[in-house]
C-alpha cells in the first residue's frame, strides 16, 4: 500500500466532474475500492483510484501528493542550512527554526510529517519542546539530534519517545537513513 494521503469521495467527485452520489454508487457497486473510516466516510487509496481510472479508461491525471513537510530545529545555522539543502534537494518542504520558542510557534500553526530536533537550544530545551509536541500529537515523528548523547537534557528528552537519536556531527548518509526508515525511501546511492 502506498503511504500517499487517501482521497475522499468529494475529491474524487471533483477530479472526475461527477457528483459525490455517483462516487458512492461506484463504491457500493464494488467498482471503486474504498475503506470506511470511523464516522462512516469513505477513503480511497490513490493506487486504487489510479486502477479505477485505468480500468475505466478515464483520461484523468491524479495530482501528485503534496511534498512531505519537515521541521528542522537547531540553533546552529550551518546545521539548519545543511539539513535544508539535503532535504530540499529530495523534494521535501522544509521549515527551519533556530530556537525552541520559534519552533513551538510554528508547530501551533502547522503540521509536519517529520521533525529534526536539537536538544540543547536557547529559550527552550529540546526536551521541553518534545514534551509539548507529544502532548499535542502523540504520533509525531521526532528525531533528536545532539552532540551530547549523555547530557541530562538528552536523557530527559528520551523519556518522551522520540523516533530516533542522531549524534552530531551528522552526515548526509544519516539523514538519508532516517528518510529510508520514516518515509520508506529507496536507499541513497
Amino acid at each position: 500500500m502506498s503511504d500517499e494521503k487517501p482521497l475522499g469521495t468529494g475529491e474524487v467527485a471533483r477530479l472526475l466532474h461527477v457528483t459525490q452520489v455517483a462516487v458512492l454508487l461506484w463504491i457500493r457497486a464494488g467498482k471503486l475500492k474504498a475503506a470506511r473510516v470511523p464516522g462512516g466516510r469513505y477513503r480511497i487509496a490513490r493506487d486504487d483510484f489510479r486502477k479505477f481510472l485505468a480500468d475505466n479508461r478515464l483520461p484523468v491525471t491524479l495530482p501528485p501528493a503534496p511534498a512531505k513537510r519537515i521541521l528542522v530545529v537547531d540553533d546552529e545555522a550551518a546545521v539548519r542550512e545543511a539539513f535544508d539543502a539535503a532535504l530540499s534537494a529530495k523534494g521535501y518542504h522544509v521549515i527551519l527554526a533556530a530556537d525552541g520558542r520559534k519552533a513551538l510557534r510554528i508547530l501551533r500553526e502547522e503540521r509536519f510529517d517529520l521533525i529534526f530536533l536539537d536538544i540543547l537550544l536557547p529559550t527552550m530545551s529540546g526536551a521541553s519542546l518534545l514534551k509539548a509536541v507529544k502532548r499535542r500529537d502523540p504520533e509525531a515523528l521526532v528525531v533528536l539530534i545532539t552532540g551530547f548523547p549523555d547530557h541530562d537534557e538528552t536523557l530527559a528528552a528520551l523519556e518522551h519517545g522520540p523516533a530516533m537519536l542522531l549524534r552530531k556531527p551528522i552526515k548526509l548518509t544519516d539523514i538519508h537513513a532516517v528518510l529510508e526508515i520514516v518515509f520508506k525511501e529507496p536507499k541513497a546511492p
